[in-house]
């Protein structure tokens, strides 16, 4: 991986945030609610994981990135479960 794909991946990821935030507001009017699991931004976060470990991993980086900015309160469960899934595979594969 050079740097530029380096770079690349993180632009991702930033964008990633950006579009989870935007995605909380629009889902989300209260600031901090403790229900449940957004099941969309955890099947997001678990593809993203598993990409993050194929040749497609910048496009990991934008998906896993996604729950990690939304909203606070939000995203935190999602965003862990995601990185487990790709820490495990990482581990798998090593």
């Amino acid at each position: 991986m050079g740097l530029f794909e380096l770079n690349l991946a993180i632009i991702l990821f930033i964008i990633g945030n950006f579009i989870g935030l935007e995605y909380s507001y629009r889902k989300y009017s209260s600031p901090y609610v403790e229900k449940g699991i957004d099941k969309f931004a955890l099947a997001i976060s678990v593809f993203g994981g598993i990409l993050i470990n194929s040749p497609l991993y910048m496009l990991g980086c934008l998906l896993i990135g996604f729950p990690l900015g939304m909203r606070p309160g939000y995203g935190r469960v999602e965003f862990v479960v995601g990185l487990a899934v790709a820490l495990f595979l990482y581990f798998l594969r090593w």
